[in-house]
């Protein structure tokens, strides 16, 4: 995100900025206890930079964040478990995801830990290292991937609405081979699983990033 130019990155945090005052007027945030923000959504939807700028907008407003990645938390490595699908396409789902580990941190975090030590995903390597997460002075975690509605224990849940099919250009600027069959086909698995959960949200963000309330 840091490469993007400066206007387009002021269009981000603006967007940000938006997000933060409905969960200040409509959930209370801040809060007096530690909360917990679910951002979920299809691949390339904008969730990595949306958690990321609520993060830092958050940080702006003396409202300490940090946030939990679900990439990072994949039991297999990114090159192994993309191999891993190949041979076994049914393995595609939540149960890729170290989700016990993530709900583990994230009673952790509500209980006052200062620290989280977890795995960052290390993509020329193809392997997972481990990372301190300081969490001193922090108020809100956000945690964000396909699946964080379904499985995070979350007290706000975010849901961004773009399908794979509206994201197809965004992932093709990522670099993502969106052509290959076998990717359109785990996308559209993924698909099955997640639009569901925007029955989940408390947040809906739309394609052009209206914001929606649900409860």
């Amino acid at each position: 995100m840091s490469d993007l130019p400066i206007a387009a990155r002021t269009s981000y945090i603006e967007r940000a900025d938006r997000l933060l005052a409905v969960l200040r007027a409509s959930y209370g945030v801040p809060r007096s206890t530690r909360t917990v923000i679910a951002v979920g959504g299809e691949s390339g939807c904008g969730k990595s930079v949306t958690a990321i700028d609520l993060a830092a907008v958050l940080t702006d407003a003396g409202i300490g964040a940090a946030i939990i990645h679900q990439d990072d938390y994949f039991i297999r490595p990114p090159r192994t478990n993309h191999e891993h699908r190949e041979r076994d396409v049914t393995s595609v789902g939540p149960h890729e995801v170290q989700w016990d580990l993530i709900r583990h941190q994230i009673t952790a975090f509500r209980s006052g830990a200062a620290t989280l030590i977890g795995p960052v995903v290390n993509y020329p390597e193809n392997r997972f290292d481990t990372q301190e997460l300081d969490l001193r002075g922090c108020d809100v975690l956000v945690v964000e991937g396909t699946y964080a509605l379904l499985h995070a224990d979350a007290d706000i849940r975010i849901f961004l609405e773009a399908t794979y099919l509206d994201t197809a250009a965004a992932r093709h600027t990522r670099n993502r081979d969106i052509d290959a069959p076998f990717v359109q086909q785990v996308l559209a698995i993924e698909h099955a699983i997640i639009a569901p959960q925007a029955r989940l949200a408390d947040v809906l963000i739309s394609r052009d990033y209206q914001i929606t309330l649900r409860r």
